[in-house]
């Protein structure tokens, strides 16, 4: 048995994987339950995924009572799950985020070893370890994570496929793909199917798309995805589908919506900020891209990141985690790169440190500036000084480079930016976010008293009490309300306040919102 112990130690010891799969772990799960809920997409999706399962119901999904039509249901059934194991709390929300998370790293690992090289999946999986972006999103309760593994999956199974012809990959190819469509609708399978065929096409693989298993191919993906899509259309007398695809889908596409609007260069500018710190790298990739044609796999990750992120930067809502699909073969794009500067196969200049030094000293004067300027968070300014982790990691793997070379600054910085992102995201970001007004103003609320809301309330407020918020849409419903009833309490926003100068009302509370502009405020009857 003492033996055994020895052998798994040594193992450890001497296997860069396994500490990078148990760093990952680390990362994605550590604190995921100390944040409150508090984002909006967070509280909706955490909410609906609840009065889906205690209506007992696998078909509609609702919020605050009301059809919600944003999202497909598949992140609803894996919350759902998490909730019987663990509770109706955070942790139970974001459990299975956490843990695709975990898996998106492993198939990329496993995938770029089988087809590429295993320091090509080394150094891949060590750019999402470390991205701090990365990490945040498979740390909440939104459809994301489970759309960022599933097509990662799938464009990985259909590629196994091509080179081996095995119809186990093509099945799970297609599963994959509608599973994708069920977290977030057609697109995932429209863009997936852009990325093979202009890849099959590249390689001169005709036989791929012109084959009867590709009606095997798509059959899977009818039988697993289309059922729901017909129920809930039946369920909600076609509300969903007119919802969905139209308002969710095409008009999201064409004109921005909710403010999310901007120039097309701020997709790429997503993409480069959401993998720092390695993406700091990427302009030398692209001065060396004529080898990555060489190689199949290689070259498919360049058709996935070009895919979604010009596809999202002709949209007209522009959102950070919108192109996020592409961040595992991105990742594979430079750890490609980077292992060939490693191997003596390629060089590296100096600048990206240099600009990685520039950005990080950036990052750190916008937090503390941003911590400064939140009243709330003014007393917690000290969480900034956490960006000096970036600071120092930065100038050290510009020294080691000099000295030592590129491995060694890699070291540098895996394990600064896992220190950073561990203090970051599971204590430092949940310490500052408690500090919000649906926190604050919680005690006041009562969980057997029907609450109101005047227009407009954060949605947190439903996963806390747990029912339903009634909606006021007129002062004159307003002061029915608390004429009715002089202890009832409505929440609303202080720019709102000015409508109901006819209302003899009472400020409960006011708290501004963090990091937005609105303020939360509750009121009730003037007694």
């Amino acid at each position: 048995m003492l033996q055994q112990w020895n052998n798994v130690l040594l193992q450890l010891r001497t296997n860069k994987i396994t500490w990078l799969f148990i760093i990952a772990a680390l990362l994605l799960f550590t604190g995921i339950g100390a944040t409150p809920m508090y984002i909006l997409d967070e509280a909706r999706n955490a909410q609906a995924a609840r009065e889906m399962m205690e209506r007992h119901d696998l078909i509609v999904p609702t919020f605050n009572g009301e059809l919600r039509a944003h999202k497909p249901p598949l992140h609803y059934y894996f919350m759902q799950l998490a909730y019987h194991a663990f509770g109706m709390n955070a942790f139970a929300a974001r459990f299975f985020s956490a843990l695709f998370g975990w898996l998106t790293i492993w198939i990329t690992w496993y995938f770029t070893r089988r087809f590429v090289s295993y320091g090509t999946a080394i150094w891949s999986v060590a750019v999402l370890l470390v991205s701090t972006h990365f990490l945040f999103e498979f740390r909440m309760s939104v459809p994301d994570p489970y759309l960022i593994f599933f097509i990662t999956a799938g464009i990985f199974c259909f590629y196994a496929y091509a080179r081996e012809r095995k119809l186990k990959w093509l099945i799970c190819s297609a599963i994959a793909a509608a599973l994708a469509t069920l977290a977030k609708g057609p697109v995932a399978l429209a863009l997936t199917g852009a990325v093979l065929v202009w890849w099959a096409l590249s390689q001169k693989k005709y036989d791929l798309l012109f084959s009867w298993k590709m009606i095997l191919y798509f059959a899977v993906i009818v039988l697993v995805a289309l059922p729901w899509y017909a129920l809930v259309h039946q369920a909600s007398n076609g509300e969903f589908t007119r919802l969905f695809f139209f308002e969710h889908n095409f008009n999201r596409f064409g004109e921005p919506m909710e403010g999310h609007g901007g120039l097309f260069i701020l997709v790429p500018a997503f993409v480069l900020l959401g993998l720092l710190p390695i993406s700091v790298f990427i302009g030398e990739v692209a001065k060396k891209t004529k080898p990555f044609h060489t190689t199949p796999f290689i070259r498919m990750s360049m058709y996935v990141t070009v895919v979604f992120i010009a596809f999202f930067s002709i949209s007209g809502t522009k959102l950070p985690n919108y192109p996020m699909p592409c961040y595992p073969f991105v990742a594979i794009l430079l750890g490609y790169f980077i292992n060939k500067v490693i191997t003596g196969q390629s060089q590296v200049k100096q600048y990206p440190f240099w600009l990685l030094l520039v950005l990080n000293v950036l990052l750190l004067t916008a937090a503390w500036i941003g911590l400064g300027m939140e009243t709330a968070t003014q007393p917690f300014r000290g969480w900034a000084l956490l960006f000096i982790i970036p600071v120092v990691t930065a100038a050290a793997s510009w020294w080691f480079f000099k000295k030592e070379g590129l491995k060694k600054a890699m070291h540098a910085i895996i394990a600064g930016y896992s220190v950073f992102n561990l203090l970051f995201l599971a204590i430092g970001y949940p310490a500052v976010y408690k500090h919000n007004p649906v926190t604050k103003t919680l005690p006041l609320l009562h969980a057997n008293e029907q609450v109101y809301s005047y227009k407009i309330y954060n949605p947190a407020f439903n996963f806390y009490l747990n029912k339903p918020i009634r909606v006021l849409d007129d002062a004159a419903a307003v002061t029915r309300i608390l004429k009715d009833n002089p202890q009832a309490i409505i929440i609303s926003r202080e720019s709102l306040l000015s409508e109901l100068e006819t209302v003899p009302f009472k400020l409960l509370a006011k708290e501004r919102d963090l990091f937005e502009t609105a303020t939360t405020v509750l009121i009730t009857a003037k007694r």
